[in-house]
């Protein structure tokens, strides 16, 4: 076969495309190819882009990229977006419990095409991070639950809490943001997930946050929360996830910034406990009264007892009849 070097390749062999260069819709450059990832049923997947000399590989879905020559081009996802990815690490396989978790953490990445309706865009939320909200503050006495230890329903830990994300709109504290243990997921990541603070309660002596209706591990696999404002579809799909999941206590009204409405929960109060706490307006079943004592056939009513005779102080007591 007589090869023309001068006629443009209409099929590409893998190798061919080792080392071509991937750039973000701004340009700015993203890394280089490093692999290529085939699916059983004979489709390109993925493509893994290292990213510089010493930085790690990620996946780059094969959908999300437009071909060029000898380079390639991300459609929508900046540099500083893939940078936030789970690293790829190529010695192992990409077997189906990790690419599961690969759609669920990050849906907008690796999930299933969103429909035309999904919330909102990454970036747009008006949920930020307490250290970004310029006109919020911790009112006075409020605990400040960085650091803390979280627990799921199960009572096994989760990780640390991170961050607050706060909603300036209502000043109030609305999520939490915690640091995963890496034993709890399947991806190489820093894993940082969002809990609602309406499915937690904050035990102040211990330094604890214990979060109700879901495991640790279920906790872990909530969609990645991955910095800045909180993109509406990983909120709605974390609201889903915590939706029907088990009595949660009431939020701490302490991390509001502006008093709790009447129409709210009521207080959150902390417990050293660790067991879930019965709400304070709970009905609490009361054992039946006790039956009382069998009536001798010799005993009676003291309704039927005479009363006594008055008498004067210095007169003797009377004497029993047959004295």
């Amino acid at each position: 076969m007589v090869e023309n070097a001068a006629a443009r390749a209409e099929v590409l062999r893998s190798r061919d495309l080792i080392g071509w260069a991937v750039a973000d819709p701004a340009g700015a450059t993203v890394g280089t190819v490093s692999d290529v990832l085939i699916g059983r049923d004979g489709r390109v997947r993925y493509l893994a882009v290292k990213r510089g000399l010493l930085g790690g590989s990620v996946l780059i879905p094969v959908g999300e990229l437009d071909w060029g020559e000898q380079s390639m081009r991300l459609t929508r996802w900046l540099d500083a977006q893939v940078r936030r990815l789970p690293a790829y690490d190529g010695n192992g396989p990409l077997g189906p419990d990790v690419i599961a978790e690969m759609e669920r953490a990050h849906p907008r990445f690796y999930g299933p095409p969103l429909p035309f309706d999904a919330p909102g865009v990454e970036g747009a939320g008006s949920l930020v991070p307490l250290r970004q909200a310029r006109d919020f503050r911790l009112p006075k006495g409020a605990p400040n639950v960085r650091g803390w230890s979280v627990f799921g329903e199960d009572h096994e830990r989760i990780g640390v809490v991170e961050e607050m994300l706060v909603d300036p709109g209502q000043m109030k504290v609305a999520y939490l943001d915690v640091d995963v243990a890496d034993d709890l997921f399947l991806l190489r990541e820093d894993r940082h997930v969002v809990v609602p603070m309406e499915a937690v309660e904050l035990r102040e002596r211990g330094q604890d946050v214990w979060v109700h209706g879901l495991t640790a591990r279920q906790v872990a696999l909530l969609p990645a929360y991955l910095g800045g404002a909180l993109d509406p579809l990983v909120e709605t799909r974390v609201r889903e996830a915590f939706a029907g999941g088990g009595d949660a206590p009431a939020r701490d009204p302490r991390l509001d910034a502006a008093p709790v409405p009447a129409t709210g929960a009521p207080v959150l109060r902390p417990s050293d406990e660790r067991t879930t706490a019965r709400p304070s307006d709970a009905p609490v079943d009361l054992p039946p009264p006790p039956e009382p004592p069998d009536r001798h056939p010799l005993d009676r009513d003291p309704v039927d007892e005479p009363p006594p005779e008055p008498r004067r102080g210095d007169e003797p007591p009377p004497l029993p009849p047959g004295a």
